[in-house]
């Protein structure tokens, strides 16, 4: 229900309300004035007859007596008229009409005791009527009493009349004032509250072009539209300047990813040419000694094409490390134990390990079976295990030592468990700057020579394309911890690399 038909509903409830107080109170006013005027024209007529019979009875003309009744009789306002002796008996009557009953006789005599006038409410002829028994002198010492009976269905009818004029006119002013408070509240109210919802509206859809029409009158509503069309000419400017504002920022956006996009190939390219050109620097100069000396001994030339070979596979294996981060992997999904393929790494880089003084361990763990790549895997976690050897090589630090630790339960990600690897080195950790390009390709802090910077690169690629992801954090008692999620099941990512294989 709106507002404006509650108010309507309110004003008029209420109006009616008092209204019917009112009547209600004027309806018995006038109730009490219509019985107090009828009592008063009865007493009227008691006084007038009872004048003309004493002195009709003074003068000797007793006979004119029924003549006067009858005349007063013939009052539809008077039901009937009597006359009674000194002992309460009715001597004359109007029209022959008899009383019902000798009640009358105590009320009679009782009048004529007390000399004063008697009313009562009583059944004549099965009518209910409102009697006056007035004493009356008829003749010289002789007493009497006069009775005028008015019906009280007159009074009634003049009280049902006055009711109904009350009621219709409390009704039609009822209409009337719900007809004024419709009309005001519709042009007043009404109009002016639903154009400005209907601007609120358009305005909440987005558009801010649209402008509510200013009422003639009421001085608050016009206010109040003109502050909406401010308010709405104030969001129209904050949108434009927020869409230029977006604008500039997706055009910002876009020249700085085509500047990262050519950051990355060029620094793709810096990698690939400093990677390349110190094997084709070597493979130049070995061609060209076997150009200058053709008749060099067999041993030289020998010893020269082996480091062309060698320095020609160096470089296939730059390209095919590139290759393996461009094209998806061929996984061969099987029932992978990372204990047993864990302790089968370490096992590896034993040797090499001891020769720096480096101490490997496996943290005790039960068997644990996930769904993956044995082989790519393992080329994981070598990487993995081997920078953390390098690093602390690289520092020349005695008494290193790196930690591998399986955590069954790491959490719970797209509807598969989890299981993480956790790489642990006491090496120099991680510089703070180092952190954001640790995985682009070609990145490596070591000395020319000593690493392509695709190890990290590839082992993040192998595991995303298990569903898992790679962390890499420094610890607070020094060294780095690199930390491999992978899915116990195959996820969707697996199956679909399976698929596209």
């Amino acid at each position: 229900m709106s507002i404006t038909t509650r108010l309507i509903l309110l004003l008029t409830f209420s109006v009616s309300l008092v209204m019917a107080g009112a009547s209600y109170f004027m309806l018995r006013q006038r109730a009490v004035e219509l019985e107090s005027a009828a009592l008063d024209e009865v007493r009227a007529h008691a006084a007038t007859l009872r004048i003309a019979l004493e002195e009709d009875y003074a003068t000797g003309r007793a006979l004119d007596a029924q003549r006067l009744i009858n005349r007063m009789s013939e009052n539809s306002k008077v039901h009937g008229v009597f006359l009674f002796d000194r002992d309460g008996q009715v001597t004359i009557s109007s029209s022959k009409l008899m009383p019902d009953g000798a009640s009358h006789i105590s009320e009679a005599r009782r009048a004529i005791a007390t000399g004063s006038n008697v009313e009562i409410v009583r059944q004549i002829g099965g009518e209910e009527v409102f009697s006056i028994i007035t004493p009356i002198r008829l003749g010289q010492d002789q007493l009497g009493a006069l009775e005028i009976a008015q019906p009280i269905s007159f009074v009634r009818a003049d009280i049902a009349h006055a009711r109904r004029d009350t009621l219709v006119t409390a009704l039609l002013l009822c209409l009337t004032i719900f007809l004024v408070v419709l009309i005001v509240t519709h042009y007043s109210l009404s109009q002016p509250v639903r154009e400005l919802l209907q601007g609120a509206l358009a305005v909440g859809r987005g558009d801010l072009s649209y402008r509510v029409a200013v009422p003639r009158r009421s001085r608050e509503f016009i206010i109040l539209a003109q502050e909406f069309n401010r308010m709405a000419d104030s969001l129209k400017e904050q949108q434009q300047a927020a869409e230029r504002e977006a604008d500039e920022r997706l055009n910002l956006e876009r020249r700085l990813r085509h500047s990262e996009r050519l950051a990355a190939v060029g620094r793709l390219a810096a990698g690939v040419a400093h990677e390349m050109g110190a094997p084709l620097q070597v493979i130049d100069g070995r061609a060209r000694q076997l150009l200058n000396h053709p008749d060099a001994p067999v041993e030289m030339r020998q010893r020269n094409l082996t480091i062309i070979r060698t320095q020609a596979e160096r470089i296939a294996r730059i390209v095919r490390q590139l290759l393996n981060l461009a094209r998806p992997y061929n996984l061969q999904l099987s029932d992978v134990d990372l204990r047993h393929l864990l302790a089968e790494t370490l096992e590896l880089l034993e040797t090499s390990a001891a020769n720096a003084d480096i101490q490997l361990s496996l943290e005790p763990a039960d068997e644990l079976i996930i769904r993956a790549d044995a082989g790519l895997l393992h080329q994981v976690f070598m990487n993995i295990c081997l920078n953390a050897v390098q690093t602390i090589t690289a520092r020349r630090r005695t008494g290193g030592k790196v930690r591998v630790e399986l955590v069954p339960e790491a959490g719970h990600r797209d509807g598969s468990d989890l299981v993480a690897v956790r790489v642990t080195d006491n090496g120099g950790g991680i510089a703070a700057e180092h952190f954001a390009p640790l995985f682009d390709p070609f990145f490596t802090t070591r000395e020319p020579g000593q690493g392509t910077g695709l190890g990290l690169p590839v082992s993040r690629r192998i595991i995303e394309e298990h569903g898992g992801w790679i962390e890499a954090e420094n610890n607070d008692e020094g060294g780095a911890t690199f930390t491999v999620f992978l899915p116990k099941e195959s996820t969707p990512q697996m199956r679909s690399a399976v698929k596209s294989a």
